[in-house]
């Protein structure tokens, strides 16, 4: 049951990827930050809910990161690129949250960020032995 749970939380995380890059494409990098940290985030909670029936109530991308790494070998951003995707969670979401506004090289960055950490994720879901 876990980890049929699990494939529902990568689904919703493969969603907010695809979301992030239509966003992106189009010109709303505050959205695309948002969905790419969502993207993130979910995409390590399938992994931790889905091999280990943890659910970790938390947005700390580096925090889940953590926890994940302690299950599975990953291959992940740097931890400086997963504290900016994180920040976008409330800054992407709140005009008053921040002073300017998204650029195109934020967002491209978020959007790497969150592909490369659902990318591992997927993979180590998928290749685990449950």
């Amino acid at each position: 049951m876990a980890r049929s749970m699990g494939f529902r939380w990568l689904n919703k995380a493969e969603e907010n990827l695809k979301l992030a890059k239509l966003a992106l494409e189009h010109g709303f990098y505050a959205l695309s930050c948002f969905h790419s940290q969502q993207a993130a985030e979910l995409a390590f909670k399938a992994l931790l809910i889905g091999l280990a029936g943890i659910h970790l109530i938390t947005h700390s991308l580096t925090r889940l990161a953590s926890e994940a790494k302690n299950l599975v070998n990953l291959n992940l951003p740097e931890e400086d690129k997963l504290r900016r995707l994180e920040d976008h969670y409330v800054q992407a979401r709140y005009p008053n949250a921040r002073v300017s506004s998204y650029t195109l090289r934020e967002a491209e960055e978020a959007y790497k960020t969150a592909e490369v950490v659902f990318n591992e994720c997927s993979r180590a879901f998928r290749e685990a032995e449950v």
